[in-house]
């Protein structure tokens, strides 16, 4: 009897040691699985012990620090000079800033390789950059420091790959997303302090002009439209003070059933008061996208019509004077992905009210985490802000102006290969502007 208890004690050890070695074995396959490989180049990290105390410029894909897609000064661009460069891949970001020689453009393939050129008096040539290769997932910022350019990109210090990092003048802190939500500063090599902020993965970090930080944060899959890379969404807004010591100054918690959607809002001053709204698109399943304007006590200030059924989106671009006698207006594309519509907003009471609209556009992707394609500013040097916008087919790029009485095509410009980045745009001192993207031919194009 006793040697048969044995037997079956055995038995049952020996089926434990197997369940215990399966897990294990599972387990190891899902690390690897898992396993997020860093770029070699990203580790090396030239940018990470600069004085930040001396000048360096830093530009972002979405134009603005504070998330407003709109470009200073003018180009005529259906009449300007063009110029191409053949890529070594598909570009899918491009960036560019001053330099003293002209203008320095980065673009980073959809593999996370990095190619820069030097611009002036018409003409590329290759230049280095720092580092040559990023995460394929990671959006980047161009900076250029002593006429020398870096990409800030995450990889170092255990980032959210889906964002990126930026660097706040005054102090020289750099701050980030790390990967489990958390809002880290750090000074070189030191943390300097650390909020659980429960951040969106992707978020974008803006910033104001006393370097306050306003990010997208309580990571929700309540909505699962998935149009923007995947089915999670914000359920609050997050305002971080960051003179002397940062603090938490503000959490605005979204009304139940709503969601962001979206990685960013435009933080600008809306009606000229001055005091910057927060504007995002709040979407839910039932009624759909709608705009609505925050104020920074979280109150809801203003809120435009909804879309009227579930999973369909709403692009808020860009704020700037778009109305016939200087206006300030929202623009937005209405369901990029399907017949995407232009529409233009004003503020008038508690209303967005569209007073305009044209159909036939796209300013996104479907998928994509790139929701910088689309821009405003003076692009016929008329002294008046239109909208510079993708056809929906992205082979051509459209300047649309909202008149007296319509939206107005200005021009067209046709592409060699469909649109696969962000548009960038740089200013130059004499009042003049340049674009530039990248299509899926592998070509680099700027205007200028």
């Amino acid at each position: 009897m006793i040697a048969e208890n044995r037997n079956i004690m055995f038995i049952l050890l020996g089926m434990l040691a197997v369940i215990a070695l399966i897990a294990i074995a599972m387990n190891g396959t899902q690390d690897t699985q898992e396993e997020v490989i860093i770029p070699e180049e990203i580790l090396d990290c030239d940018y990470c012990t600069f004085n930040y105390r001396t000048l360096f410029t830093l530009a972002y894909t979405y134009l603005q620090p504070d998330g407003n897609r709109v470009v200073e000064g003018k180009l005529d661009i259906q009449n300007a000079e063009h110029i191409e460069v053949e890529l070594e891949g598909e570009p899918e970001w491009v960036l560019a800033a001053p330099s003293d020689k002209g203008s320095i453009w980065a673009v980073v393939m959809d593999d996370g390789a990095v190619q820069a050129f030097d611009f002036s008096d018409g003409k590329l040539e290759a230049t280095n950059i720092s580092p040559s290769r990023i995460h394929a997932d990671s959006p980047p910022v161009l900076m250029i420091k002593d006429n020398e350019p870096f990409i800030l990109a995450p990889g170092i210090w255990n980032e959210s790959l889906l964002s990126h990092p930026i660097i706040l003048a005054s102090s020289g802190r750099t701050v980030f997303i790390d990967n489990t939500g958390d809002l880290v500063f750090r000074v070189n090599e030191k943390e300097f302090a650390r909020f659980e902020v429960n951040a969106l993965p992707d978020a974008r970090l803006l910033i104001d002009e006393n370097e306050r930080i306003l990010l997208l944060t309580g990571p929700t899959e309540e909505y699962g439209h998935g149009a923007l890379g995947d089915s999670i969404e914000a359920s609050s807004i997050t305002i971080v003070d960051t003179a002397g010591v940062p603090n938490i100054s503000k959490v605005i918690d979204i009304p139940g059933g709503d969601v962001v959607e979206g990685i960013a809002p435009i933080w600008t001053d809306l009606n000229n008061d001055g005091d910057r709204e927060i504007i995002v698109t709040l979407s839910n399943s039932k009624e759909g996208a709608r705009l609505v304007v925050f104020d920074e006590e979280g109150n809801i200030v203003a809120d435009g019509p909804d879309t009227g059924t579930g999973y369909k989106w709403r692009h808020q671009v860009a704020i700037a004077p778009l109305g016939p006698d200087g206006e300030n207006e929202i623009v937005d594309v209405l369901t990029p992905h399907i017949g995407g519509i232009v529409e233009f907003y004003r503020w008038e009471g508690d209303e967005l009210k569209v007073v305009t609209s044209l159909a036939g556009y796209s300013s996104h992707l479907a998928g994509s985490r790139n929701l910088d394609m689309a821009l405003a500013g003076d692009f016929d040097e008329d002294e008046d802000l239109e909208v510079l916008v993708p056809l929906q087919n992205h082979l051509e790029l459209a300047v649309l102006e909202h008149t007296n009485d319509r939206v107005k095509v200005v021009a067209d410009i046709e592409l060699t290969g469909s649109l696969s980045t962000n548009i960038a745009a740089m200013n130059y001192e004499n009042e003049k502007f340049a674009i530039g993207i990248g299509t899926s031919n592998d070509v680099l194009h700027i205007w200028y």
